[in-house]
This record gives C-alpha cells, structure tokens and sequence, in this order.
C-alpha cells in the first residue's frame, strides 16, 4: 500500500508545480486603456491582432509629461533621437490630461517594444511590450 501512495504523491506535485510555472496567455484585445501615475504606465504588455486598428486611451495622472512609442524596431534605453526612424506610432499625453486615439498594429506577427517615457526622458522611462498575433 505504501509503494502506491508515494508515486501518485510524486506525480500530484509533479501536476501542481506544472501548472504554477505555466504562463498565462493575455487576451487577445483591440482596445488598451493606459494608465500613467508617479510610479509608471500600466499595463506594459498586451496581445493585439495583426494589422488591425486598435483604440488607445491614454489617462495621465502623473505630474508631467508623458510620450507612448509603439517601436519598428527595439531601441535600447534611454531612447534618443537616433532611434526616432525606428517608431512605428507615438502619442503625447499632457500631465493631467487624456488622449484617445487609434492606430494600425504592424501586419508582421511578433513582440514589438513599447517605451513609456516622460518627456525629458528621465530615469522614470519604462519599456515594455505588445505582441502582434495573426487574428
């Protein structure tokens, strides 16, 4: 009796720890709501189909300035003007203010960079991610 209790134990935990370290898919979304407080922009991360208009709303409630660079191409921070060829959309926020706007995702399926930065480009500038999947 003790012989078979102890493989099926191994295998639960096996299972358990299986699913912990699986990641989590995000939704796929054709919409993003962008939140810009002192302590960054969130979220940093969405999936979004491939060559479709997305809606972007923009909400800053930090205390300056803010910028939203969808890049072509990664651009390796801080962000300066020789990566300015490489984006692919951008849009300015107003401390205080929102912004609504859409855009085009990339027709090519992959991981795309997206910098967050205020306009002075200080050590607050965050870098994350959309992933363009084929719909």
């Amino acid at each position: 009796m003790r012989h078979t209790i102890y493989p099926r134990a191994c295998l639960f935990l096996l299972l358990v720890l299986l699913a912990a370290c699986s990641t989590e898919q995000l939704p796929l979304t054709t919409g993003v709501d962008l939140l810009i407080t002192q302590s960054g922009c969130h979220p940093m991360e969405w999936r979004v189909p491939a060559g479709q208009t997305i809606s972007l709303k923009l909400s800053n409630k930090a205390g300056k300035d803010y910028t939203w660079i969808l890049m072509g191409r990664p651009a390796t921070p801080p962000f300066d003007a020789s990566d300015a060829a490489n984006i692919f959309f951008a849009q300015q926020v107003t401390a205080g203010a929102s912004a609504s706007v859409q855009f085009h995702t990339p027709a090519a399926a992959g991981e795309y960079q997206v910098i967050c930065s205020p306009l002075d480009h200080g050590a607050e500038e965050q870098s994350g991610r959309i992933t363009v999947v084929q719909p």
